[in-house]
């Protein structure tokens, strides 16, 4: 099984590729992500420690609520003292 094999023509490489220089990310800073916010209200429902209510610390656009949770209908997060939180508003909540 020695048979020659016919030769392949391979063009030669004369310039220099700078193709794969610029990187783009499509990360951006200015967006904020409420899937997070959604997870992590779910998360305080969700823990054994919730048996009716828990004490919250809510960031929202306008205002830093310092409260306690009790349920939530639809898009508000209902509070203790009468509140209704709007959870598309809400950047960031912690269980204090």
């Amino acid at each position: 099984m020695n048979k020659d094999l016919p030769k392949v023509y391979a063009s030669p490489i004369d310039k220099k590729f700078t193709n794969n220089n610029d990187i783009y990310y499509g990360k951006s800073a200015d967006r904020t992500s409420t899937v997070n916010v959604f997870e992590k209200i779910n998360q305080i429902f969700a823990s054994p420690y919730h048996v009716y209510k828990s004490n919250v610390l809510i960031k929202t656009r306008n205002k830093e609520y310092k409260t306690t949770i009790v349920g939530k209908s639809g898009n508000y997060l209902l509070c203790l003292n009468g509140d209704k939180i709007n959870m598309l508003d809400i950047e960031d909540i912690e269980k204090i």
